[in-house]
């Protein structure tokens, strides 16, 4: 069998940058509406399923499976080129793709693949222990994030929790603090848990060391301006030099950045951020090239070819994960819209307040000023009796002055 890393890359076709892409699934995915891009996807998919033999082949055996080829036809065009592509040994499949992702690093069938990754990433050799159950709040937040929440056991001894995650938009700060504060929270139960059930002691020195670890398929916010960085190591620390171990570190992977940074594969971490990031065969062959002992994680994935009717339903699973993300990325900028449009209208609200202060502040003292211009004619006219010379001076009209001098006289 050919693996697909054999075969040449692809035109630029499916180039497609991935804020290109997300735009045009925004596009593809509002019923009733065609974009040009889509069109054209749809006329070179058509015409390279009946010039490609291939690709002909495998469209020919989807017709036999009605279901298959239903949800075949379902998938927006760019879904569609990367599955005819992948199964003609094309190009690769982008692994960060929840089910693959699974797949590869399941630590169960394969914890040699996971307990690697994280020793690149954390600098020090990994054993995992046990694969957790999912007990976390966020499974309830509805987002496709590519979640390995396991505990593994370092060289030095220690247990770590370990939070690996992929996350289709902005990933703030706080969420990740959230994350992993609820990591130290759930070992804290555990360990109580235990303590009790063994009948000894609690001590919060039983506690280890947690990492929250995120994988950015596309950076922003902050992460753009360190567009010369790619991983982002972070614990606390005090500016005294004081030693605690305050259990919580994190860790942030651009890919996007990764891949406008590294061109060449030097070190294992870079193999690794390659082959989640690329599915491109020129990528995957420099990655087997320098480690050859990725060319069986890919043989493991291009198994998949071999049953296009069972892949077809992943990819199916997969457009059901982006339109959800879809929706989450809507109410995360609505969300953000609202706050900034809340603080616009606090700022209107509070330069409205300071316009009637500082307005009142006027007609108070203009009514001052006029009070004593009235107080000044009065006193002027009982000096001169020159009612003219008056309202020339002062600027009054002779009505304005006649009112004043009345009002004058009768005080």
């Amino acid at each position: 069998m050919n693996l697909f890393y054999d075969y040449p890359v692809l035109n630029a076709l499916w180039s497609f940058s991935l804020a290109e892409e997300s735009e045009l699934f925004r596009k593809e995915r509002e019923p009733g509406k065609e974009c040009p891009e889509e069109g054209r996807l749809k006329e070179e998919l058509l015409k390279e399923g009946k010039t490609d033999p291939a690709r002909k082949k495998l469209l020919s055996r989807l017709r036999k499976d009605p279901e298959a080829y239903e949800q075949f036809l379902d998938l927006p065009p760019r879904l569609q080129g990367e599955f005819l592509s992948f199964c003609t040994g094309q190009k690769g499949v982008k692994i960060t793709y929840d089910p693959f992702f699974k797949f590869v690093f399941n630590p169960e069938l394969h914890p040699e693949r996971l307990e690697r990754l994280l020793s690149e990433l954390l600098k020090e050799r990994v054993k995992i222990r046990q694969l957790l159950p999912p007990e976390s709040i966020r499974f309830h937040e509805g987002m496709s994030l590519v979640v390995m929440d396991i505990l593994v056991e370092l060289a030095s001894g220690a247990l770590c929790d370990v939070e690996i995650q992929k996350a289709p938009y902005a990933f703030p700060g706080q969420r990740a603090a959230c994350y992993s504060s609820e990591l130290v929270v759930r070992q804290y139960s555990r360990a109580r848990r235990r303590t009790a059930a063994e009948k000894t002691p609690f001590s919060y020195r039983q506690l280890s060391r947690v990492y929250t670890i995120v994988i950015l398929e596309k950076s922003s916010g902050e992460f753009c301006r360190y567009s010369d960085h790619y991983v982002h190591r972070a614990s606390q620390v005090f500016d005294t030099g004081l030693s605690l171990n305050l259990l919580q570190e994190y860790i942030f992977i651009s890919l996007d950045i990764f891949h406008n940074i590294v061109h060449e594969i030097k070190e294992e971490l870079d193999a690794w951020l390659m082959f989640l990031s690329s599915d491109e065969p020129a990528d995957i062959a420099r990655i087997i090239a320098a480690f050859p002992e990725f060319a069986e994680y890919y043989r493991d994935i291009a198994g998949f070819r071999e049953k296009p009717e069972e892949l077809i339903s992943m990819f199916s699973r997969i457009l059901a994960e982006m339109d959800r993300d879809e929706y989450f990325c809507m109410m995360e900028d609505l969300k953000e819209d609202n706050r900034k449009l809340s603080e616009q209208a606090r700022g209107l609200e509070d330069r409205n307040q300071n316009l009637e202060d500082e307005n009142q502040n006027l007609e108070n003292r203009l009514n001052s000023l006029m009070e004593q211009r009235d107080r000044m004619a009065v006193r002027y006219y009982q000096e001169t009796g020159n009612a003219e010379e008056i309202a020339g001076l002062l600027g009054m009209s002779k009505e304005e002055l006649q009112a004043v001098l009345g009002t004058g006289e009768e005080g």
